[in-house]
């Protein structure tokens, strides 16, 4: 991403989780000040000997912090802190290995040395609280300022969503800021994990950027690493369904931008995956990837809380999706007057052979979609907000609101109120209300007699700590309310 388009933010605490030790002025942490040091800073936090702060900043952020210290008894002294980045206030105060917590993909608990007279920035992660331990006993540390060093998007708004209902607007609000942090040089689903460029995860992130930004930079640049860094014959990051999402995503990107050119540079490679799908689709309309003998898979991914369906649901679930994929395609091309006959060849086989009746949402979903019918339809109201999942959110909403708008809303609001409840600033990469029985906050020191939300859940590659509680694939809410805004009352 250009430089232009982001600016660094400089943010003060919230306010203090916790703090322990001989410690002056911790409120002057909370003040803004001019972010410059000099020998002469009456107003400085100071501590002696050992301790630690917890800082709430309020917020979901993507950077790290800034401190600022002032002198030291000594030029030379330095001073020994170990910084523990959180993005629940039990995740800060965590060791690695304890629940999941690691410093995988990004740095989120250091020991670092700080000079006097400093003006240094620590950590790039996501996080909202941060904990400094202090681990001189003999030393005095006088800080000026702990400031988070946040990178922000300078994009052009074209569409907002305002409605009377203060919950759907706090929803797509923090949909919104969820989003904006996961776009970075790249777009990248979780902010503390992996810098890698998902394409299935990030087709939700980018049909909700075209809706609020337009055809950005990091769209393209995400495609075209993508295709780099996946040359043909092969699935997208290995996973067929992947695969799928990529063309939907360009197709999407077509619709959107009417750049008929972006189309055209992605052509080769888009016409290419279908080539590999179209070996994976027998005459009769079977789906078996695994006869593929150029890029073989036996994986029927669609989102990991279904990861342990059956793996008939799991292929139909997969044929659904091409089915969806394909109609849509194939739509968006026609109106640009591009040909797609082996995308329609493809959809005319799967057509032959209907799909069993799914139990999950996420399979109900599509089923629906494709189909329309009562049965999948009945699932998806049956499973409620219960049957709900982050990734797909976009598509289970679409489908119930195709019949019942009221309902879906409904849905919605439980699901995602559910974490905003509990004290979310960001969306989550997944989330059960399950959860909720006896758990407590994440922006709270979790009491003893409750469960730890953050610690404690999770499921499959999201356990414990390591889940990430700002995922960009869960910002479904932006379509679906930009979409169904006619229809909301």
């Amino acid at each position: 991403m250009n430089k232009e388009n982001r600016n660094i933010q400089y943010i003060c605490p919230f306010k203090i989780i916790e703090s322990k030790g001989d410690i002056k002025n911790l409120e002057y942490l909370l003040h803004e000040s001019d972010s410059q040091i000099s020998i002469y800073e009456p107003d400085c936090f100071e501590l002696n000997g050992e301790g630690f702060i917890v800082i709430d900043f309020g917020q979901e952020q993507a950077g790290g912090i800034r401190l600022l210290t002032n002198m030291a008894e000594k030029e030379t002294d330095v001073y020994n802190l170990r910084i523990r980045f959180g993005e629940s206030v039990s995740e800060c105060y965590s060791d690695i290995g304890e629940k999941g917590s690691t410093n995988n993909h990004s740095i989120r608990d250091m020991l670092v040395t700080i000079p006097t007279l400093s003006d240094q920035s620590y950590g790039d992660t996501g996080f909202r609280f941060v904990r400094i331990d202090f681990l001189d006993k003999d030393k005095t540390i006088r800080i000026k300022s702990i400031l988070a060093k946040c990178w922000r998007n300078n994009f052009k708004l074209l569409k907002n969503f305002d409605s009377s209902d203060a919950k759907l607007n706090k929803i797509f609000d923090v949909s919104k800021h969820t989003l904006e942090l996961c776009i970075q040089n790249y777009i990248w689903d979780g902010i503390k994990r992996d810098r890698l460029v998902w394409v299935g995860d990030m087709e939700p992130e980018i049909h909700a950027i075209l809706h609020l930004f337009g055809q950005i930079e990091a769209v393209e640049k995400s495609i075209s690493i993508s295709e780099k860094h996946n040359p043909m014959p092969c699935w997208m990051n290995g996973i067929p369904s992947y695969s799928m999402w990529y063309l939907l995503i360009v197709c999407e990107v077509l619709y959107y931008s009417k750049d008929v050119k972006f189309y055209r540079r992605h052509e080769q490679y888009f016409n290419s995956i279908l080539d590999l799908i179209n070996k994976g689709v027998s005459k009769n309309g079977v789906l078996d990837f695994s006869t593929i003998k150029d890029a073989p898979s036996n994986s029927y991914f669609i989102d990991w809380p279904s990861c342990d369906a059956s793996e008939e649901d799991k292929i139909n679930a997969n044929k659904n999706l091409l089915i969806y994929i394909l109609r849509q395609c194939i739509n968006i091309l026609n109106k640009f007057d591009i040909e797609c006959n082996i995308g329609k060849q493809i959809l005319a086989r799967l057509e032959l052979r209907p799909t069993n009746i799914p139990k999950l949402s996420q399979f109900a979903a599509l089923h629906y979609l494709v189909n329309k019918d009562d049965e999948s339809f009945n699932v998806l109201i049956n499973n409620g907000s219960n049957g709900m999942t982050t990734f797909m959110s976009y598509y289970i909403l679409t489908a119930i609101a195709d019949r019942d708008i009221y309902k879906a809303i409904q849905i919605l609001k439980e699901y995602y109120g559910g974490m905003l409840d509990r004290g979310a600033t960001s969306f989550w990469e997944n989330f059960s209300l399950s959860w909720l029985d006896g758990s407590g906050r994440i922006d709270e020191i979790t009491p003893t007699n409750l469960k730890d939300l953050h610690g404690d859940y999770g499921d499959y590659c999201y356990k414990g700590y390591r889940h990430s509680l700002c995922h960009g694939w869960s910002c479904g809410p932006i379509s679906f309310l930009l979409e169904q805004k006619g229809r909301i009352k």
